[in-house]
């Protein structure tokens, strides 16, 4: 008899150790669980609706580029009342992504890509937040999230575009007789060049922009020398192929011309003593 009352100890015992052991992972799950929850109670609890969902994705389904910064603006301050009071962590990323996002329409100097990466961040996390809503809500904010990443990506491939064809119309330029290039129009062509590149965080784009500036300096210069000219296009035109095989596979290809073009020009008769 005491040899079975002690086995039924010992299995008691393990009972309640298995059941002390599994409780955190249970809350821990449960935790997990109630987070992406109150991401949505606190969305419609704060008093977001319908109708703000279909003017969000009004707008981003509509042509961003053409947007009046203000009337984007507006909707996002309304999107911000919303989620900028919860204490859920989730909401609060959104809510400063929605800042930096009003912070760069209102700048009016952000790059595709930049709006675009922003666009990127507040679709996920709003596609995130779709997943524990109501059903009245779901619908919406799933078009609303996946409408915000389609945005944001084409955003940048827009830039992209707009990039290769300024490059593009630069190459052509050189390909001409430069000799025939009035001055203002060879500082107007610089003056592009420079705006697609100054603003980077490479360093390969930044030591072009700096030659740049150099160039239109040389260009203003009456007493400058042909060398001098055909010194500053070799080392822009190596420092233009280095950039490209950096580049995203669409512009590579336009820059590695461009840079090859620098190049032969540098070579040409155009800058013999």
């Amino acid at each position: 008899m005491a040899g079975k009352q002690e086995s039924k100890n010992k299995q008691s015992s393990a009972q309640s150790e298995k059941q002390q052991n599994s409780a955190p992972q249970k809350e821990d799950h449960k935790q997990e669980s109630s987070s992406a929850k109150a991401v949505a109670a606190d969305s419609q609890s704060e008093g977001i609706d319908g109708q703000q969902l279909d003017s969000l994705l009004e707008l981003f389904e509509g042509d961003v580029t053409d947007l009046e910064p203000e009337a984007g603006i507006n909707l996002l301050d309304e999107w911000y009342a919303v989620v900028h009071k919860s204490k859920d962590e989730g909401l609060k990323q959104l809510a400063g992504h929605l800042k930096e996002l009003k912070q760069l329409l209102k700048g009016g100097k952000a790059s595709g890509h930049e709006i675009g990466e922003v666009l990127l961040q507040i679709g996920e996390q709003t596609t995130e937040v779709a997943k524990d809503s109501d059903k009245d809500l779901k619908t919406p904010l799933q078009k609303l999230g996946k409408q915000l990443d389609k945005t944001g990506k084409s955003l940048g491939k827009a830039e992209d575009q707009e990039h290769i064809e300024q490059i593009e119309s630069l190459t052509s330029s050189l390909e001409e007789d430069i000799t025939a290039i009035a001055p203002d129009q060879a500082t107007a062509a610089i003056d592009q060049w420079y705006g697609l590149l100054h603003k980077s965080d490479n360093e390969g784009f930044k030591a072009i922009a700096e030659d740049l500036k150099h160039l239109k300096q040389l260009l203003k210069k009456k007493t400058a020398k042909p060398t001098e000219f055909s010194e500053l296009l070799t080392r822009l035109g190596e420092q233009t192929s280095e950039a490209a095989a950096e580049a995203p596979r669409g512009l590579k290809g336009v820059i590695q011309k461009f840079g090859k073009e620098l190049s032969k020009i540098a070579k040409s008769d155009t800058f013999a003593e």
